[in-house]
């Protein structure tokens, strides 16, 4: 027999003749249930393996010590790059945490007042400086896109988890398996996260609730787990290793770090034989004339 009539309406549009729609409750059952609790456990177990590898393992340092020379590692426009692709995402990552975790973390201590205009402005703000990361992930990924392509050796690193995992010696190129892992991550996990999150704010693209929902348990999802990676990759990069911070902080690195961590790389720089006297390199890294990225510098004083 022939089912029901459709519904009809005069108002137009993709759920207008919807009465009732059942997806909406399993997403916020989801949301409930599952997403906020199961993404702060994630987040909190992160935080517990990298004080159990800090306590255990300690800050990973250069065996050699300084060497007192330096290696230019990223340009200026690289460095501003990086340092804006980290803000935007820091703010997100804690506006975006305020908005899942905010109800049963938050409200019972700020009280409904305080936490309404928290919440509210985390919300403007992350939506009005969302669409910045997909400007500074397109130009990310151009710019470093053929120094993250596979290269010999990469897989070995992977294996011996970059030397962690035994005490012999993994040598790399310019970027190790790990960076190169964590730039892909974030060409696709942040891909993900611009797709959904141009869903979610832009609702008249025409897409139906359905969509919606699912982009939004997409979105949460992924941002939780790449938090989750961002809080390791800040630890390694700042206390975590001695000298990691330098190149990202001035554009030079130890030569030593470098022969521990980029030694293929360290000695191409090397074989070039292109020093900088201590007079063409300013107290602050200001030198001149300018060199090529990757060449080695003679520390002042050295």
């Amino acid at each position: 027999p022939p089912g029901p009539p459709a519904a009809d309406t005069q108002i137009r549009g993709v759920d207008s003749a919807v009465l009732i729609n059942p997806f909406g409750e399993d997403w916020r059952r989801f949301r409930m249930e599952q997403q906020i609790p199961f993404g702060g456990y994630l987040l909190a177990g992160v935080l517990g393996v990298i004080l159990v590898f800090a306590l255990a393992r300690g800050r990973i340092k250069m065996d050699g010590g300084s060497s007192g020379k330096r290696l230019l590692r990223f340009t200026e426009f690289e460095r501003v790059l990086h340092w804006f692709v980290a803000s935007v995402f820091i703010f997100l990552a804690l506006s975006g945490l305020v908005l899942l975790f905010g109800r049963p973390v938050l409200l019972p201590v700020m009280g409904p007042e305080a936490f309404s205009v928290l919440a509210s402005a985390c919300k403007e703000g992350h939506n009005l400086f969302g669409p910045l990361f997909l400007v500074a992930l397109v130009v990310l990924f151009f710019h470093f896109v053929v120094q993250n392509l596979y290269r010999r050796g990469d897989l070995t690193w992977l294996l011996r988890g970059g030397g962690v995992i035994g005490k012999k010696h993994v040598p790399s190129n310019f970027f190790n398996m790990g960076e190169k892992s964590m730039f892909w991550l974030l060409v696709f996990a942040g891909g993900t996260l611009v797709v959904s999150g141009l869903i979610l704010i832009f609702p008249n693209f025409g897409q139906g609730r359905a969509l919606m929902g699912l982009s939004h348990a997409a979105h949460g999802i992924t941002a939780i787990a790449m938090t989750a990676v961002i809080i390791g990759h800040i630890y390694i990069g700042s206390i975590g290793m001695e000298g990691a911070l330098e190149g990202m902080k001035t554009g030079y690195c130890d030569l030593n770090w470098a022969r521990e961590h980029h030694d293929w790389w360290a000695q191409r720089c090397e074989n070039e034989d292109k020093i900088l006297s201590r007079d063409q390199v300013g107290r602050a890294g200001v030198y001149s004339p300018e060199p090529v990225a990757g060449q080695v510098v003679e520390e002042s004083g050295k």
